[in-house]
């Protein structure tokens, strides 16, 4: 299928899962402002544990995230964000907006035209790699000194046999072993509990 179709199916699927999450979570919600995108990031263990609001810990791994700028959905609920506004001038959320094109950690956060191009890559269950995904969505990050975002976030949250979708300047499933940013096709992903 084409690439283009694809990641308009995608966009087109967590627009609708923000939109029924958002009507069953009143702490979803849309932020304006500089926020992090992790969305195409791979990231490394830590050794360490992080925490979540629920008290919930899980192992770290840290990201490297392209910082944007605009609109962008964030749950008030989740990662460790309680607010839009950021803890201070030196730190920035990770949250999520739909993008096909922005800087992407294997071309180095490149701003070239054609080296912020990406695809959506499925992970298959038969990969075992669920637990090793990582999530950084609502999760506070450092700004480094080159303006990119460092973000603690967490993995492991799903089975092994989860399937999941990362996005990749490439189409193969090697990134898929790098503890990427991840959407786990999880049936909570797509309807709320009664």
């Amino acid at each position: 299928m084409n690439k283009i179709v694809i990641g308009i199916i995608v966009a087109a699927i967590l627009i609708a899962v923000f939109f029924q999450q958002a009507s069953a979570n009143p702490k979803i919600t849309i932020c304006k402002g500089q926020f992090a995108l992790c969305a195409a990031s791979a990231c490394e263990p830590t050794g360490g544990r992080i925490t979540n609001q629920n008290g919930d810990s899980f192992p770290e791994v840290k990201c490297t995230c392209p910082i944007l700028y605009g609109d962008n959905i964030a749950d008030l609920g989740a990662g460790n964000m309680t607010s839009c506004e950021p803890t201070d001038d030196q730190h920035v959320w990770s949250t999520f907006w739909p993008r096909t094109n922005y800087p992407r950690q294997q071309n180095n956060f490149s701003h070239d035209d054609a080296q912020m191009k990406g695809n959506v890559v499925e992970c298959p269950a038969s990969l075992k790699q669920g637990h090793a995904a990582s999530n950084c969505f609502s999760w506070n990050c450092e700004i480094d000194k080159n303006g990119l975002a460092i973000c603690s976030c967490p993995m492991g949250q799903e089975p092994p046999e989860t399937d999941f979708l990362i996005q990749s300047t490439d189409t193969t499933t090697d990134r898929c072993f790098e503890h990427p940013v991840s959407l786990p096709l999880v049936a909570e992903f797509f309807w709320t509990k009664k």
